[in-house]
């Protein structure tokens, strides 16, 4: 940016925060005739023009703003643009109209219903989405009608479908760094998209144990996997900046779902594949496997669910199966009662017997409804040990557990014995 589009961008800036509004509407036209291209200073055009009053001049800039930011492939942030215009002429029309011809999906599906029936534990509340993970398995993303890359969940819709997604189901938040859109324990109410800004991703926010376990950037999908089940939030989201994001309750989500009830269907896979792309990304030994074999890993990985008590693993017993647990907490523990580390979302457990191709080293049983998904031991064999950093994670894991069972499995030593080693 040259040294004098930057002084008539603070100039402008100036009169607005001064309230001098038509002054200011005409500073940030002179930036709009000095850079055309420059969206965002068309924008504030329209946010001058809202303040003084001028609410249908506001509306006309507006679509084109939204226009150009949806031909650029700027989905969330046409769609926040949309929303705005929405809550100054609420019968507008042509702006959602013109995201959805160019965002949803370009065909109806035409691959067949591959039936995965797994109940999201713990139960959801009575008001939640009802999901039950009868999903559509497709090959590649859908194609957006006019081929531009397609946007999670939203470009699996139809241009109805997600025509009411613009109109009802979304809202435009701002906050302020250091502000909490996601608070970890709370209730998953919503999902948010980040529109602009950044954020940071921490678990045991606020605590001694605070850590920072991922980051979000403009275009990220937050919350979404709590706002479906129904469950606590498992981590914070925090603003680092000044920040703009939609956001989707799950009121607004079963509205959608009444006057469309595909989008449960199409909500129940983005779902999934979110819960199981956040578990590859937690996992230690699975984390560092390329991308691309990531992907033919995850279509490989089948449903399972398990009711509270139910033994997933037996100690003593061979395992055919490596499983992911993406739901819920298992208990882990040995044949002399002891208790070993729970397990929790993104743990494998399985995989030490598929390693040394022997029995299960413990037990693991469900506490309270449990989600998995699961690979066959050929599958594990070839899609992961091959991988030479995974298998080295996967030795080290099973080195460990093998070394703990054998410390429990080891007699007691007796009394006479430990002073008669002391002599020698």
């Amino acid at each position: 940016m040259s040294d004098q589009l930057r002084a008539m961008k603070d100039k402008a800036s100036e009169l607005t925060a001064k309230g001098k509004l038509s002054a200011a509407i005409e500073a940030w036209q002179k930036v709009v005739a000095a850079a055309p291209d420059d969206v965002g200073a068309l924008q504030k055009v329209a946010e001058v023009m809202v303040k003084a009053g001028k609410g249908a001049d506001a509306v006309r800039i507006y679509e084109d703003v939204a226009d150009r930011y949806a031909k650029h492939g700027l989905f969330f942030k046409a769609s926040a643009v949309c929303r705005v215009i929405l809550g100054i002429e609420p019968g507008h029309q042509r702006t959602q109209e013109t995201i959805a011809s160019l965002f949803a999906r370009a065909h109806a599906p035409k691959t067949p219903l591959l039936p995965v029936k797994a109940q999201v534990p713990p139960p959801a509340p009575k008001d939640a989405v009802e999901i039950d993970l009868e999903i559509e398995v497709e090959v590649e993303p859908p194609a957006t009608r006019s081929g531009l890359p397609s946007i999670p969940l939203f470009s699996t819709l139809t241009q109805e479908e997600l025509k009411e997604m613009l109109s009802t189901a979304m809202e435009v938040r701002a906050f302020q760094a250091g502000d909490a859109l996601i608070t970890e324990g709370a209730p998953g109410d919503s999902m948010f998209a980040l529109v602009e800004g950044e954020a940071g991703i921490f678990r045991g926010h606020g605590t001694s144990l605070q850590r920072r376990v991922a980051s979000a950037k403009a275009g990220d999908i937050l919350g979404e996997v709590a706002m479906v089940s129904g469950a606590p939030r498992v981590a914070s989201v925090v603003a680092e900046t000044e920040a703009v994001a939609l956001e989707i309750s799950r009121d607004a989500m079963a509205k959608v779902v009444t006057a469309h009830p595909r989008v449960k269907q199409m909500l129940s896979q983005f779902y999934r594949e979110r819960l199981l792309a956040n578990a590859l990304r937690a996992s230690p030994i699975l984390r560092g496997i390329p991308d691309g074999d990531k992907a033919a890993l995850a279509a490989a990985f089948k449903p399972s669910t398990f009711a509270d008590g139910v033994a997933i693993i037996s100690e003593g017993q061979p395992s055919d199966a490596v499983h992911m647990l993406l739901r819920g907490v298992c208990a882990v523990s040995h044949r002399s009662g002891e208790r070993y580390p729970d397990l929790r979302e993104g743990d494998l457990f399985g995989e030490v017997s598929m390693l040394t191709d022997g029995i299960a080293t413990a037990t693991v049983t469900a506490q309270g409804p449990v989600l998995t998904v699961k690979l066959t031991g050929a599958d594990f064999k070839a899609r992961v040990l091959q991988d030479s950093a995974a298998l080295l994670a996967v030795k080290k894991v099973a080195q460990a557990r093998l070394a703990r069972t054998a410390k429990l499995d080891a007699p007691p030593v007796e009394e006479a014995d430990v002073v008669e080693d002391s002599r020698v």
